[in-house]
């Protein structure tokens, strides 16, 4: 398309907004609620222009270009439009300090004002310096306010993570739509006139209400009404670090935001994060371990490098071979992991494992054909359920997932039966007859349904699933042939299996529960938190090294404990699940050493007192194994339930981390369990009272939430391990 702007010649694609077209010729035109994330809008109507040939004066956000269009920005009418609506949008704004005679001059008080229990203007906000709203009133020219005050002071909201001040709200519906955008719609416009504002259904707390707390809000919001508490009063941030996010294997990369050599926040760069990426990286700065610690008498002291290095290059020189383990994480960089298999395998001669597993797969790829999704994956991996959400894929699962929701076609299973109903539709996509397709659930109409949208479709199995699953899975991509596409766990799980560490941890797991095992060297990993029955095993070993950022659970349990820098301290890289390299990039200066950097000077140590023997890369017997998954335990027992443990957004993997995030820590301190309104009604319980389950020797205490979400006779609450195993439930009185 072909236009002019301001006397300027324009050529811009079609379905460009005026708004848009302006931009790439250089022109800024003003605007409060558009945002290039978010569907058009047009409500704040600071974006007016003039278009030859049209009547009135259009908002440039949400009107597209046309073929010879013609159009003025700023002409005398279009800015006394501007200035009006400003001043109007300002008298229900405090805006003091926008038009102060002495702006500018007020550092020296700048603090105290700021502690003033009512934002009155600029210097008493937190996002001085970052706020749109001045922006506009620069770019406009506003000068000064003559309307009386409209409206009356509300109270500050808090929420986990972020404050909302509904006095600093200009009503753009940026949050509103953002919060759509996700699939979660838990805010809306409510009230009417002056009494309007953005808020939940019947004012309840956000948590309350489905919200998932990933700052979309916050990161679209242009005035101070949604800010985040944490480093709120710091001000604007040094620099920007881009680097990619320690979590899952969605690999969303992200802006760490520094200043005096502090993270102030984070902010999306390109993704869509969750709330452990978006507010999650407060675990980099708080309990970490700063020096190496020995195990001496009764208790481990704090030692120099120097002589924690010697004691473990000595005493692990005694337990070469099938007689020592190392045991490794997705969550380490690439060149992390290297230098761990090549110490484990040269040096030690034996070998290095990590209970991870991926496949390779482009998601920008197989989201563009028909897709089938197995796995809860808007609790391991939001971003990736997401793009997938708009799919509307073949979804199976027991519960009423967010991907189930938004389904082409939803094969709502028993728990554990996924197997068998991807065996069924396996079975359908080759043969008409619908007899032999399996005892299952799901009718042989819906198994077909399913199969005849599946020809040549990508199977995405997620981190929760089982082994079965997976076999199942990759089954049904031979019959269909279609693409297996294995979602990992970690940030780095698809680095662990291009290495093949991935290989053979369970059979390091029965060797070290046997005994056989004497000595260990555990690396970013915390077994003894994920899967408690390792603990008297790991406390048997005649020496046990782990290497970590924090006092762990398994780290107390070492005889000495080697302090890693963060993924936010060091420059490395990991592994998409499409195979390209990403950078990490250091944001804050070092209190420790990489993993990389511990291990080769291992290795060096050693290397001086045990033969390198390369062709002892694996010892002999050696078995392989995809990943540990789901634990299903026998659920025919005489149990009234079925008992669903299982992902949680909130807290990830083993939790070590997430525990260390405070208003992490707050989302988790209630354990709830999920039961079907049926249930409940038959076992008279009332949501949100506590709940006691019992289930294979376990006595297990939540708080119910009667939901739809789960199938009658199922229960779900939020584990560390997948299981699946028989229950009884009764009232915690």
């Amino acid at each position: 398309m072909h236009l002019r702007i301001d006397d300027q010649e324009i050529d811009v694609p079609p379905g460009t907004t005026i708004k848009e077209a302006a931009k790439l010729a250089g022109i800024k035109i003003p605007g409060l609620c558009d945002h290039p994330e978010l569907e058009r809008y047009g409500g704040c109507r600071l974006c007016l222009v003039e278009v030859e040939g049209i009547r009135g004066y259009p908002s440039s956000c949400t009107m597209p270009v046309s073929e010879g269009m013609k159009v003025r920005t700023n002409t005398p009418a279009l800015k006394s439009l501007r200035l009006n609506i400003l001043e109007m949008l300002l008298s229900e704004h405090p805006c003091i300090c926008l038009i102060c005679e002495r702006s500018g001059m007020c550092d020296e008080v700048r603090e105290g004002m700021r502690k003033v229990p009512q934002t009155m203007g600029c210097r008493y906000c937190p996002k001085d310096g970052r706020c749109e709203l001045q922006e506009a009133v620069t770019q406009i020219g506003l000068k000064k306010v003559e309307l009386c005050r409209i409206g009356t002071e509300k109270e500050i909201i808090r929420s986990p993570f972020f404050d909302r001040d509904p006095n600093l709200c200009i009503l753009c519906g940026r949050c509103v739509r953002a919060c759509a955008d996700r699939g979660v719609s838990a805010i809306s416009f409510v009230f009417r006139g002056f009494d309007t504002v953005i808020g939940t259904a019947f004012e309840k707390p956000l948590e309350d209400v489905g919200c998932r707390f990933c700052g979309a809000c916050v990161d679209v919001c242009p005035t101070g009404a949604l800010v985040e508490r944490a480093n709120k009063w710091s001000g604007v941030a040094k620099r920007v670090v881009e680097t990619i996010c320690p979590y899952c294997s969605s690999n969303c990369q992200i802006g760490i935001e520094v200043k005096d050599d502090k993270i102030l926040r984070t902010r999306p760069k390109g993704s869509k994060l969750c709330v452990r990426g978006r507010f999650g990286l407060e675990f980099v700065s708080n309990q970490r371990l700063t020096r190496p610690m020995i195990l001496k008498g009764e208790g481990l002291v704090e030692a120099g490098w120097q002589e924690a290095m010697e004691l473990v290059a000595e005493r692990l020189g005694g337990y070469k071979g099938r007689r020592f383990a190392m045991l490794l994480s997705g969550v380490l960089t690439n060149e992390a992991l290297r230098t761990a298999k090549k110490f484990s395998e040269r040096v030690m001669n034996s070998r290095a494992v990590a209970e991870d597993t991926s496949s390779d797969f482009s998601l920008t790829e197989i989201i563009q054909g028909p897709l089938l999704a197995v796995g809860d994956l808007a609790e391991t991996n939001p971003a990736t359920e997401l793009a997938i959400r708009h799919s509307k894929p073949v979804v199976i699962s027991p519960f009423r997932t967010m991907l189930a929701k938004k389904a082409s076609v939803w094969l709502r299973c028993r728990p554990g039966e996924e197997p068998q109903v991807l065996e069924a539709i396996a079975k359908a996509s080759v043969q008409e007859n619908t007899d032999a397709l399996g005892d299952t659930v799901i009718s042989a109409e819906e198994i077909l349904k399913a199969a005849k949208l599946l020809g040549k479709a990508s199977v995405v199995v997620g981190p929760d699933c089982n082994r079965a699953v997976r076999k199942a899975a990759e089954n049904l991509v031979r019959v269909i042939g279609g693409k297996l596409c294995v979602v990992g766990r970690n940030c780095n799980s698809r680095g662990v299996a291009v290495l093949g560490l991935d290989q053979g941890y369970e059979e390091t797991m029965q060797s070290l529960m046997s005994g056989e095992i004497a000595a260990a060297y555990i690396v970013g990993s915390n077994p003894a938190r994920s899967d408690p029955e390792l603990i008297e095993s790991l406390s048997n070993l005649e020496f046990l090294v782990v290497q970590d950022l924090f006092l762990t659970e398994t780290a107390k349990l070492a005889d000495v404990i080697l302090p890693a820098a963060s993924f936010a301290e060091i420059e490395g890289t990991y592994t998409s699940s499409d195979g390209r390299m990403l950078q990490l990039m250091p944001a804050l200066s070092a209190i420790s050493k990489s993993d990389m950097q511990i291990i080769s000077e291992l290795c060096h140590k050693m290397k001086g007192r045990l033969p390198d023997d390369p062709a002892s890369s694996r010892p002999e017997g050696t078995k392989t194994w995809t990943g540990k998954g789901q634990q299903s335990e026998d659920i025919t027992s005489s149990g009234s339930f079925i008992l669903v443990e299982g992902p949680c957004l909130f807290e990830f993997g083993s939790g070590t981390r997430t525990s260390r995030v405070r208003d992490l820590q707050y989302l988790n301190k209630d354990r709830y369990v999920d039961i079907h309104p049926r249930d409940a009604a038959r076992h008279k319980i009332s949501n949100g009272e506590p709940v006691s389950i019992q289930s294979r020797g376990r006595s297990i205490r939540g708080l119910a939430r009667v939901s739809m979400s789960v199938p009658e006779g199922v229960m779900r609450i939020c584990g560390r391990a997948s299981r699946i195993a028989s229950a009884e439930v009764r009232r915690d009185v």
